[in-house]
Formats: C-alpha cells, sequence, structure tokens
C-alpha cells in the first residue's frame, strides 16, 4: 500500500459507508438492535471514537511521543472501552453524532497528509507499533473498522424494511 492509495481508501470506504445509511429515516437511525443493543447512531458515535482515537495517536507519534490512546492503553481489553465510550455519548443527539462522525475523517486525512511514506508503511519504523506499519494502524480504525460494521448495518437494514 501507497500514502496515496491509503487517503484513497479513505475516502472511497467513507462514501460507500454514507451510501448505506444516506436516505435512511432518523427514526430507523435510532432504532436499537443493529449490533446488540446498539442503534446505527450508537454505531456512528463508536466509529469515531475510535478514529478520534487515531487522530490523537498519530498526533502524539508526530510530536515524537510514545501514543497513550486507546489503542495501546485499552489493548485486549475493547469491551470495556466500548461500553464507557457507549454511556458517554448515549444521549449525544444524532445530528452532533453525524457532524462527529463526518469531522473526525477530515482530522484523520490531515494528520495522515503530515507523514512521510516511510514512516506509514515500515512496520519497524515505531518500537510502540507491535511490528505493524502505521497504514495498519490508521486502516484497523478507520475504514477497515466501518468495512467490520456496514455489513451488519446492511443486514439489520434489509430486515428492517422488508
Amino acid at each position: 500500500m501507497s500514502k496515496k492509495l491509503l487517503l484513497e481508501q479513505l475516502e472511497i470506504q467513507r462514501e460507500a459507508f454514507l451510501d448505506v445509511i444516506e436516505d435512511v429515516e432518523d427514526e430507523l437511525l435510532i432504532r436499537p438492535g443493529v449490533c446488540g443493543n446498539w442503534s446505527i447512531k450508537d454505531i456512528l458515535s463508536h466509529l469515531s471514537h475510535w478514529e478520534a482515537e487515531l487522530v490523537r495517536l498519530l498526533w502524539q507519534v508526530k510530536q515524537g511521543q510514545k501514543p497513550s490512546t486507546a489503542q495501546i492503553e485499552y489493548f485486549g481489553k475493547l469491551e470495556e472501552i466500548n461500553a464507557i465510550w457507549s454511556r458517554e455519548t448515549q444521549m449525544r443527539p444524532l445530528d452532533k453524532v453525524l457532524d462527529d462522525f463526518h469531522a473526525v475523517r477530515n482530522q484523520t486525512i490531515a494528520r495522515i497528509e503530515e507523514f512521510a511514506e516511510n514512516d506509514l508503511m515500515n512496520p519497524n519504523r515505531f518500537s510502540w507499533s507491535r511490528g505493524k506499519p502505521l497504514a495498519e494502524w490508521i486502516e484497523n480504525d478507520s475504514y477497515g473498522h466501518e468495512l467490520e460494521h456496514i455489513d451488519e448495518i446492511k443486514q439489520w437494514l434489509a430486515a428492517q424494511l422488508h
């Protein structure tokens, strides 16, 4: 993968995700049951939280710091942090969740633009990265994470609309 391809994937996968929810009525976006008792809104908030942590991780790395983000601090405890974040954003209005969802991707792209290709693609560039290139960390907490949830959203929507 290259930096150019990474940036393209962020755009392409976001468009694909938005296409799935684009014409969905607000009532369906907030209805629980898509993933456990999470609604589509809850999933959007979940995705935004992880990508916001990614933005923070990228900022810390660019500053020469070892990341202290959820990806590092909660390694192996994903259910715990997901539950905490879910409780924190349960009452957040849908329009704010959607604003967050869009804004965080813009921040991700801006942060990636600051990195040289080698910094993104070299699996041994950062001692904290467990032998994974920064690009893999980016994929896992952005468009790759969206792909994890898009099929369950599609299936749930199909069941609701038929």
